[in-house]
């Protein structure tokens, strides 16, 4: 890997401060800098290795152990003194793993960040040698801020020529580690040694975390590498198709997070071809109708396995939709404006790939061809300003000189982090009310510490008042349980359905319900009736597709989710039978989250709602069931 000279320039500017450092640290007690530096070449090297990290779509960033004990050490020894600690336990732990140039390189990023926190926490206010709280919390936010943003920066933006991911999550905590180890060493230096082991512990802890979450992406990956490997003609497909987002991704200057989420995207985006037989994939000619249903599904099957797991949930939908059209005449015949823009993103891609493919009935096109093939689609199979943007990537040039200045604001918009949605209402304390009486508890508690009549008497109003309110969202759940009771009580499938949709669009103040039966595949279902205008038919079920296993009692999402005006939530419950089969929703559309005691009304009587509105099978089919045990 060739070393840029901006790289080279951060080496000659941290062997500027590990002079400045040395020299600052002569005829000084020498207590304080051995114990500190001992304790951050100690944490150097219990960090996991660049090298085994492996990017992740989502999750916590890295923290590391080492960043704290370089935070203390400025705080303790001051900017100059505190940099070269910081410095020579990076360059030494470096040094036994990889090449002097990356080991001098990161040091020198440590060192630099080091000295520029400690200058910003004493220009904010803050002491050498003193840390008190919260008198201090100002300077110390400032050297926190500042020691992220040179180390991060200097580490991606010139050591990997990417854009700045600061990770602010990890940084926080960082400080918080090098605020006591700060305030245990200015008491005694030999104090830190009562914090080594915790430091410890929430490094195992965080390791432990993201090796669990890389298992998770490598069974993944594997489930993706067999499906690939069932298709001689797709060997290797899902990662060429990667390799090409991420191509266009880094060409685009998007953010760490939307390159990850975006390759990891593409690397399974084929997952859902787990459940098509290989004579299907490999077969030469025209798929018969069965056939094709099975190809026709395993896009919406590849999103419903990605929602389940955290780490690819926010790009299931992408993923389920990689066989859209941009003139809405794709598989599920999504319109354009509700077509994410991460998937097409993976059609471009994809559709790339498969040209340049040998296939049973036609051999692969030429790079040139299969460019050609693009630019004639534009504005038809593709979006024009990411087809554009791929088009150039892949003959060398820069993606933006391709596109007008609409069509660059637009793919830069796609930048902003890529996040699950939060229902309206989702943190109403009138919802928690054993919070509010917790939170209550706790300030009287602290009242009492303190003397504070005032907070005593703020506390206990709070405690009194999440009681109540805890009593009351039991009452009304029992008073909405009996009506949802008297409403499944006889008459036939759709009269249950309507008595049970008034009494609920009451209570949310809903202005649409529908009962959907669903297929036994899970692939799909159908509206069997519906009150009032809702979403299009086929976005209702992709978004059931996606959720249909999803463990919780009651599904809700956002209008967003379901590409439609409005802040409103939709709702489904899960219809099942006596054997728990799932045979169809009730979905309802109300204008913020259920309240408290509906969700508990519902969820109690789920078992009753499920069996009055399920579909029963055929008296022939139950009689075919009882010989057949």
């Amino acid at each position: 890997m060739r070393f840029p000279l901006l790289a080279y320039l951060t080496v000659a500017c941290g062997c500027v401060v590990a002079v400045g450092g040395a020299f600052a640290a002569v005829h000084r007690p020498l207590t304080a800098l051995a114990l500190l530096g001992a304790a951050a070449l100690a944490a150097e090297l219990i960090e996991e290795p660049e090298s085994a990290r492996v990017r992740e779509p989502v999750g916590p960033g890295v923290f590391r152990v080492a960043s704290g004990v370089d935070i203390a050490a400025v705080i303790v020894l001051g900017p100059w003194r505190g940099a070269l600690v910081a410095g020579a336990a990076a360059l030494l732990a470096r040094l036994v793993r990889g090449s002097w140039r990356h080991a001098a390189f990161q040091a020198s990023a440590f060192a630099l960040a080091a000295l520029g926190a400690g200058y910003a926490f004493t220009i904010a206010g803050g002491h050498t040698g003193r840390l008190l709280l919260p008198d201090d919390i100002v300077p110390l936010t400032a050297l926190a801020i500042v020691y992220l943003l040179i180390s991060r920066g200097v580490l991606q933006l010139i050591g990997a020529g990417e854009a700045l991911d600061p990770e602010f999550a990890a940084a926080a905590a960082e400080t918080g580690l090098g605020a006591v180890l700060a305030i245990l060493a200015l008491g005694h230096p030999w104090d830190v040694l009562a914090v080594i082991p915790v430091a410890l512990a929430v490094n195992r802890a965080h390791g432990r975390v993201r090796h669990s979450r890389q298992e998770t992406l490598h069974a993944l990956e594997t489930f993706a590498n067999i499906v690939d490997e069932r298709d001689p003609s797709t060997y290797r497909h899902s990662i060429r198709v990667a390799q090409y987002v991420d191509e266009l991704a880094r060409a685009l200057g998007l953010p760490y997070a939307d390159i990850d989420r975006l390759r990891w995207a593409a690397r399974l985006h084929d997952l859902g071809k787990v459940a098509v037989d290989a004579s299907v994939l490999r077969k030469p000619g025209k798929l018969n109708p069965t056939e094709w249903g099975t190809m026709w599904r395993a896009p919406r099957l590849s999103g419903r396995l990605l929602r389940r797991f955290e780490l690819s949930a926010a790009e299931s939908r992408a993923v389920e939709l990689h066989h859209e059209r941009f003139d809405g005449r794709g598989y599920y015949g999504i319109p354009p404006e509700e077509l994410p823009l991460a998937s097409h993103f993976l059609i471009v891609a994809d559709s790339y790939d498969a040209m340049r493919s040998d296939r049973a009935y036609r051999p692969g096109l030429t790079e040139e061809a299969a460019l050609a093939e693009i630019a004639r689609n534009v504005g038809t199979q593709f979006h024009p300003a990411v087809a554009k943007a791929f088009i150039a990537v892949q003959r060398g040039l820069d993606p933006y000189s391709a596109l007008s200045a609409e069509e660059q604001e637009e793919l830069r918009g796609s930048a902003a982090p890529t996040k699950l949605p939060v229902l309206p209402g989702a943190f109403d304390v009138r919802e928690q009310p054993e919070l509010a009486a917790l939170g209550g508890l706790i300030a009287a508690l602290a009242g009492v510490g303190l003397g504070a009549n005032w907070l005593i008497a703020a506390g206990s109003v709070l405690l009194c008042g999440g009681l109540v309110l805890r009593a009351t969202v039991r009452l009304r759940s029992a008073r909405l349980r009996s009506k949802i009771s008297a409403t499944l009580a006889d008459g036939t499938r759709d009269q249950v359905f309507e008595r049970l949709a008034s009494v609920l669009e009451h209570a949310l103040d809903g202005d649409w319900a529908a009962l959907v039966s669903w297929e036994e595949d899970g692939l799909g279902g159908r509206l069997e009736a519906e009150r009032g205008q809702g979403p299009p038919e086929r976005t209702l079920m992709s978004w059931l597709v996606r959720e249909a296993e999803s463990r919780e009692e009651l599904l809700a999402a956002t209008a967003d989710e379901l590409s439609t005006p409005g802040d409103h939530v939709y709702v489904a419950l899960p219809l099942r039978r006596e054997n728990s089969a799932l045979v169809g929703f009730v979905a309802l559309r109300a204008g913020r989250l259920l309240p408290r005691y509906v969700r508990a009304a519902l969820a109690a009587s789920l078992d009753g709602i499920g069996l009055a509105l399920a579909d029963r099978p055929a008296a022939g089919d139950e009689q075919a069931g009882r010989l057949a045990s």
